[in-house]
């Protein structure tokens, strides 16, 4: 680990800076002064442990220091250490986080999240020099919670899975989720919403349903038709104190649970209403699998809604957006951040910095309260997040794109520089998504779209899979039997498509040419939980499957054989039916003896007398003994 360390910052260093956050503010607190009078006494030994041999190693030392003496600053303003050779993991986590915020916010560029990681690796650099050299002075149990600090947040060459996610019994979780406000108010939601309710044209709902919605979640408020100049609840002269608004959006929490309803599929937008999901079934009354399965989908999505979704006009919304992901992470580990730490103002710095820091800290303290009283986090003397509800945080959290979006990591770029079909454009800023390694395990779900009632399967794959792999397992999971094209495609409509290659050079079926499938991995084309892209099976039916990555997982939590179904809904349509549409009309026919094509397509799909056609059918068993067979 120490080489790796030292060998990152070779030719790295702000250019232009005597180093990130406080420093290159020009004001030096005493307690900065006095780290960095410790780490000048430590400078020899330290450039000796650094220097590899490598031209440039020493002068790389004394940068990484530098970067390392505002952090040891903001450790000593926040605790009452005296030295600056041991320390206490969950303070060192909020020092190098506030340095990590002030270097982010210094500039507001993506130059600065590289500053922001070049920081953390700093600090980790010199942790292990501490320890190789015999100059720690903290416990063992000190030093294991603050190299789990760095195995929580600096990159992590092994792929994702920054945190250390517990195994749960299934009952145990399902009972910890099922008990939580924000599944029972999304349940209440769902059930609200029923078979359909009228939305505006921008999705949001009608002014006269925002009572009834908000209820559901916990909310007590009145939808306004009246003009701006009407008298305003709850001062002089109104009738009663509830608060009235104009729209959905007026209400955080509602629209919150909202848009994680729509992004965990469970309702569906349309142009004048909003419907359910066919499978938001399993959410309401599925077996237990299928419940926690969705409750866990679900929960990752409010919280990425709840903090990581926020205004990119608004810097300050940023600052909190990431003070908020490093409490959660902090407190999804086995040693949890104390309030008090949290709240705490560095003594010695500026009064104008202590007071934007107490703001700033305040904020997204009451949001995590808000995240609290919905079950998602526990705040007593400590915060902390249940043990079954870690994996939703990992999710959500344990991924560099967002971390670096919130100013808390670095964005990864590819080996060659060159941009690629993972490319992600965040606020103000093009970057890369990370790319899962390739022994990492992902859990797609794919359905078929437009498919009534929905067809869809759970499958997990190694995300190192070429395409051709994928594509026999799609043909495995759905019943196809290869006889036509295929193409694969990713960025919407207008994106890239991928296919086997033509040797005569032809172009695509919508004339453009595609990229050689065989060149690229699941895991390059679907780089982060929320990933998406589709896959089109016969270009006269038009069978178009939405793939979706629901959890990436490390290698040996794949729990068994490679490729393998996990679960699935609706009996997969036959070869050359036509489509969804015309597979719906067979389905129809089959099972009414009164249709005019009842016996033709009857025999066509060769049942026996008395057989029906069960279109919500699924064997999970069969699944697999299929993928066995084909793959």
């Amino acid at each position: 680990m120490s080489k790796n360390s030292r060998n990152r910052h070779k030719g790295k260093g702000p250019a232009g800076k005597g180093g990130p956050g406080s420093q290159a503010s020009g004001s030096v607190s005493l307690s900065t002064f006095r780290a960095g009078r410790a780490l000048d006494a430590l400078t020899p030994a330290f450039v000796q442990w650094f220097d590899d041999g490598s031209p440039g190693a020493a002068a790389a030392a004394v940068e990484c220091l530098k970067q390392v003496e505002p952090v040891m600053g903001r450790y000593l303003d926040g605790t009452a250490a005296a030295e600056v050779t041991g320390f206490e993991p969950v303070a060192l986590a909020i020092a190098i986080s506030g340095e990590v915020a002030a270097t982010a916010d210094s500039a507001g560029e993506l130059s600065d999240v590289e500053d922001a990681v070049f920081v953390i690796d700093a600090v980790h650099a010199y942790v292990e020099f501490l320890y190789e050299t015999g100059r720690w002075s903290g416990s063992v149990e000190q030093l294991a919670g603050v190299r789990e600090f760095f195995d929580t947040i600096a990159e992590d060459d092994d792929g994702p899975g920054y945190l250390d996610v517990p195994d749960i019994p299934e009952e145990q979780a399902l009972e910890v989720f099922s008990g939580l406000p924000l599944i029972q108010r999304a349940t209440a939601l769902l059930r609200w919403i029923g078979d359909g309710r009228p939305v505006t044209g921008t999705g949001a709902l009608r002014l006269r349903e925002i009572e009834a919605a908000a209820a559901c979640v916990g909310v007590t408020v009145r939808g306004n038709t009246r003009r701006a100049d009407s008298a305003l609840p709850g001062t002089a002269g109104s009738a009663d104190a509830v608060p009235t608004v104009r729209s959905m959006y007026e209400v955080p929490l509602l629209a919150q649970m909202w848009a994680a309803l729509e992004a965990a599929e469970l309702i569906e937008i349309k142009a004048t209403k909003v419907v359910p999901f066919e499978d938001s079934e399993d959410f309401l009354a599925g077996g237990p699998s299928e419940r926690l399965a969705e409750f866990f989908i679900f929960t990752a999505c409010f919280l990425e809604q709840a903090v990581v979704r926020h205004d990119p006009d608004q810097p300050w919304e940023r600052i909190i957006a990431g003070l908020q992901a490093s409490i959660l992470i902090a407190a999804a580990t086995p040693d949890p951040p104390l309030v008090e730490r949290v709240l705490a103002a560095p003594d010695h710095a500026p009064e104008a910095e202590k007071k934007l820091a107490d703001l700033l800290t305040g904020m997204a303290v009451r949001r995590l309260e808000a995240l609290a009283e919905l079950g998602l986090l526990t705040i007593d003397t400590h915060f902390r997040v249940p043990p079954a509800l870690i994996g939703c945080v990992a999710d959500t959290f344990d991924n560099d794109w967002v971390l670096a979006d919130l100013g808390l990591g670095e964005a990864p770029d590819d080996a060659d520089g060159e941009a690629t079909a993972a490319d992600t454009t965040a606020p103000g800023v093009t970057m890369r998504a990370p790319r899962p390694a390739a022994q990492s395990v992902l859990q797609l779900k794919i359905m078929l779209n437009d498919s009534k009632p929905p067809i869809w399967r759970r499958v997990l794959v190694p995300a190192g899979m070429p395409l051709p792999q994928l594509h026999a397992v799609i043909q495995a999971l759905f019943g196809w039997l290869d006889y036509h094209l295929h193409q694969f495609q990713t960025g919407g409509f207008r994106g890239p498509t991928y296919a086997p290659v033509d040797p005569d050079g032809e172009d695509d079926f919508y004339g453009e040419p595609s990229l050689d499938e065989s060149k690229v991995t699941v895991g390059e084309l679907l780089p982060a939980v929320g990933s998406t892209m589709t896959y089109t099976y016969d270009f006269g039916d038009n069978w178009v499957h939405g793939i979706k990555v629901e959890k990436i997982l490390a290698a040996d939590d794949g729990g068994g054989q490679l490729p393998r179904c996990t679960a699935g809904r609706g009996a997969a349509p036959a070869e050359d039916s036509g489509g969804i549409w015309g597979w719906e009309n067979i389905v129809q026919a089959v099972n009414d003896p009164r249709h005019e094509e009842h016996g033709e397509y009857r025999e066509w799909l060769g049942l026996r007398p008395g057989e029906t056609l069960d279109p919500k059918a699924f064997d999970v068993e069969q699944a697999n003994g299929e993928l066995s067979d084909r793959i």
